[in-house]
C-alpha cells in the first residue's frame, strides 16, 4: 500500500502533516492525547519509504518504556506500508544515555568495558568508596560550616551520600566544570573531581557524565564523534519539554550535523524542572531555529470534554503568557462522563467516600471503543487513585500520605497496588527479607531462640510455606561467611546468594504468591545485583553493614515498576501524578489536593552546589518547586 494511503487512513489531518513536513527542524506540539507518539511512528515510516537508511534515523525517548511503546508502534506503520517490521531493529529508538553509551564506544573503545550506573548505583557507589573519596571530609565541612552537633550516624552518612550525588548530576548536566565549584567551594569541587578520577579509574560511568563526554566531544568538534554520527541522518526527539540542558546541547550539536530535527511536545505538561527539565527548550523553540515549521495535535482522544475544557482553560489562566498558546478539543464523549471538584473534612473522610464510590461503579457498563459497540463492565484495574506523593509522610515516622486511602480500600476488600514512587518495603515480603539479612549484622548477635522469634512473629505470616530448620541453617553457615576475622585472604562473598538461601530457606518455590508480591522480590533482586556491582564481595563484617545500611536508608528509591509486570493486576492503582502521566484510566481519583501539599509551597534550591553558581540555573525555574511547575 503506498505510504501516502497509509498516513490518511491512520492519522489525522494534522497528525499526517507533521508526519510528512519536510522542513529542516520541526516542532510538533502534542496536547495531551493527541497522538503524538503515533505521529513520530508514522513519520519514520514515511522516512523508510522514501528509501532513507534506517541506520540513519535515531528517535529519542523519556524512557525505555517509551521506547518499546514506539518501537511497537513503528513497527505496524512499516508492516502495513509493506516495509519489513525487522527494519526496526536497524534504528535506534531508545533514551538518550543509551544513545550515549554506544557513541561513548564510538568515540573511545574503553568506554564499552565501563559498567553504567544508574541513581542508585551512583550512591552505592559512594558508599562502598565514602572514606577514599573525602565524603567524611565533605559531611565534617558542612556540619562545622551549620554548626550542628548532630553525632556520626548512618542517617547523616546518607544524607551525605545523597547531597552529593545530586550536587554531581546537576554539575553535569549543567555543564559545570569542577574547577569553578572549587573556586567557591574547595572541599565540594575537590570532592567531585574525585568522583571523576574514581569512576574512571574503577571504570564506572553514570547517565549524566555519559551525556557530559559526548557534548564535551561534540563541542571540540572531534574527529572520533564526527565519524560515529556520520550515518545518521534524522533525529526525532520525543517529550522534547523534558529534556535537560546538556541534553539541549546533545540535540543542537547533533543537528549541526544532520538534515532533519523533529521534536514533539508540549510545554503544558512539563513538570520535571525540579529535576532539570528546562521548558524553556520548548517554548524558545522557533526563536533558536527561526526557520523551523510548527505543528499543533490539538484533538485529545482520551479525555472527555469536561476535562479538556476544565484543564485547558486552568493553564491559560494560571500560566498566561508564559505558555505558547493551543486550543485543545475532545475527541469523543464515551459513557462515563462525571467530573466532579468535592470537598471533604478529614483525608479519612475523603478516603471513605472514594472507596465508597468505587464499591458503586464496580461492574458499571463501559464503552471500551469510541463507538460504543464493545462494552463490558468495570474492573478493580480501571481505577486509579493519584496522589501528589505517597510516600512524602514518612519523614519523622508519620505515616506516608496515602495510608487512609489503602486503608479505606482495604475495609471495603478491594484489592490494590501502589504503582509508583513508593518503596518495596512498604510492604511486608521485602521488608521480612530485608529484616531476616539484618539478623546478620553483627558477629554472634543472633541465637536460636531469637532466630526462632523471628521466623514465627515475621516469616510465618507472610511466608506460609517456610521451613524453620533450613534457616537455621542459612544463619549460621551466612554467619561464617560474613564475619571472617580479620587478616585472612580475601573471598568472593555475593549477597544475591544470601538474598537466594532465604528465599529458599522461605518456600517462595512451592507459594503461590500474587504477580505483586514476585514483583517486589524482583525489585529486590535487582537492587542486590546493584550491590554486585560496585561491592567486590560482602566477606567483612564492616561492608555487610554497608550493605544493610544501604537496604535501611536509601533502598526506598527504587520502586516496584522497574520490574514489569505481564499483565496488570485486577486491583485498583494507587499512585503518583508524576508516574502515572500520560496513561488512561476509565475513573480516576485525585486525592489529597490540600494546599502546600499539591499544590507545594516555592522551595528554592537547597543542594550544596554554590550559590554563586545556581543563581543563573535557578532563575531559570530549575531545580526547585514553583507556581508554574504546580499548576503544569
Amino acid at each position: 500500500m503506498p505510504i501516502d494511503t497509509v498516513l490518511r487512513e491512520n492519522l489525522n489531518d494534522a497528525q499526517r502533516l507533521a508526519a510528512t513536513d519536510p522542513a529542516q527542524e520541526v516542532l510538533c506540539l502534542a496536547c495531551a492525547g493527541s497522538g503524538k507518539s503515533r505521529t513520530l511512528a508514522y513519520r519514520i515510516a514515511r522516512l523508510i519509504a522514501e528509501g532513507n537508511p534506517p541506520d540513519s534515523i535515531v528517535a529519542f525517548t523519556f524512557t525505555e518504556k517509551a521506547a518499546d511503546s514506539i518501537k511497537r508502534r513503528v513497527a505496524d506503520a512499516l508492516e502495513k506500508s509493506g516495509f519489513p517490521v525487522a527494519l526496526v531493529g536497524a534504528m535506534y529508538i531508545g533514551t538518550i544515555h543509551s544513545y550515549c553509551k554506544t557513541l561513548l564506544g564510538e568515540m573511545d573503545a574503553q568506554y564499552r568495558q565501563f559498567e553504567v550506573l544508574d541513581d542508585n548505583g551512583l550512591r552505592l557507589y559512594l558508599l562502598s568508596r565514602y572514606p577514599a573519596l573525602g565524603l567524611r571530609r565533605i559531611r565534617d565541612a558542612r556540619r562545622d560550616a551549620r554548626r550542628q552537633t548532630r553525632p556520626d550516624s548512618d542517617v547523616y552518612q546518607f544524607e551525605t551520600i545523597k547531597e552529593v550525588a545530586n550536587a554531581w548530576k546537576v554539575a553535569n548536566d549543567e555543564m559545570i566544570d569542577y574547577r569553578t565549584i572549587a573556586q567557591h567551594d574547595q572541599v565540594l569541587g575537590n570532592t567531585l573531581q574525585a568522583i571523576y578520577d574514581s569512576l574512571v579509574r574503577d571504570q564506572f560511568i553514570d547517565f549524566s557524565l555519559m551525556v557530559r563526554h559526548v557534548v564535551d566531544g561534540i563541542r571540540a568538534n572531534t574527529p572520533a564523534i564526527n565519524r560515529a554520527l556520520a550515518d545518521v541522518r534524522h533525529l526525532m526527539v520525543d517529550e522534547y519539554q523534558d529534556v535537560n540542558p546538556s541534553q539541549e546541547e546533545l540535540i543542537r550539536g547533533m543537528n549541526s550535523r544532520i538534515q532533519t530535527l523533529f521534536v514533539v511536545g508540549d510545554d503544558d505538561q512539563s513538570i520535571y524542572g525540579w529535576r532539570g527539565a528546562d521548558v524553556q527548550n520548548i517554548i524558545e523553540f522557533d526563536q533558536r531555529y527561526p526557520n523551523c515549521s510548527s505543528h499543533t495535535l490539538s484533538t485529545n482522544y482520551r479525555s472527555t470534554q469536561a476535562i479538556v475544557e476544565t484543564a485547558d482553560n486552568f493553564i491559560r489562566m494560571e500560566l498566561a503568557t508564559s505558555r505558547i498558546p493551543k486550543t485543545p478539543t475532545f475527541n469523543l464523549n464515551g459513557n462515563i462522563r462525571h467530573f466532579g471538584n468535592l470537598w471533604f473534612n478529614s483525608r479519612q473522610e475523603e478516603a471513605e467516600w472514594v472507596a465508597s464510590r468505587i464499591t458503586e461503579l464496580l461492574g458499571m457498563e463501559y464503552w471500551v471503543d469510541e463507538h460504543g459497540i464493545e462494552r463490558r463492565g468495570l474492573t478493580k484495574s480501571d481505577f486509579a487513585i493519584l496522589i501528589r506523593s505517597v510516600k512524602g509522610g514518612t519523614m519523622g515516622g508519620n505515616p506516608p500520605y496515602h495510608r487512609e486511602f489503602t486503608t479505606a480500600l482495604e475495609n471495603a476488600g478491594i484489592r490494590y497496588t501502589i504503582e509508583a514512587e513508593g518503596s518495596i518495603f512498604e510492604r511486608p515480603h521485602s521488608r521480612v527479607l530485608r529484616d531476616a539479612m539484618g539478623l546478620l549484622r553483627d558477629a554472634g548477635a543472633i541465637n536460636r531462640n531469637s532466630a526462632r522469634d523471628f521466623f514465627n512473629t515475621w516469616v510465618i505470616p507472610h511466608y506460609p510455606q517456610a521451613d524453620l530448620n533450613a534457616f537455621f541453617i542459612v544463619l549460621y553457615e551466612w554467619s561464617r561467611e560474613i564475619h571472617v576475622p580479620a587478616g585472612g585472604a580475601r573471598r568472593k562473598v555475593y549477597p544475591q546468594k544470601l538474598v537466594h538461601d532465604l528465599l529458599n530457606a522461605f518456600g517462595v518455590s512451592r507459594t503461590p504468591f500474587d504477580d505483586v508480591v514476585m514483583r517486589d522480590l524482583g525489585v529486590f533482586s535487582s537492587i542486590i545485583l546493584d550491590v554486585e556491582k560496585v561491592y567486590i564481595s560482602i566477606d567483612r563484617t564492616d561492608r555487610y553493614r554497608e550493605v544493610l545500611n544501604f537496604l535501611n536508608h536509601a533502598a526506598n528509591t527504587y520502586d516496584s515498576t522497574s520490574v514489569e509486570l505481564l499483565a496488570r493486576p485486577d486491583a485498583v492503582t494507587v499512585s503518583t501524578v508524576h508516574k502515572m502521566k500520560g496513561l488512561e484510566f476509565p475513573v480516576v481519583f485525585l486525592v489529597d489536593v490540600v494546599n502546600a501539599r499539591f499544590p507545594l509551597n516555592r522551595k528554592a534550591y537547597d543542594g550544596w552546589l554554590p550559590p554563586q553558581i545556581m543563581q543563573p540555573v535557578t532563575a531559570r525555574g530549575l531545580y526547585e518547586t514553583n507556581h508554574p511547575a504546580e499548576a503544569r
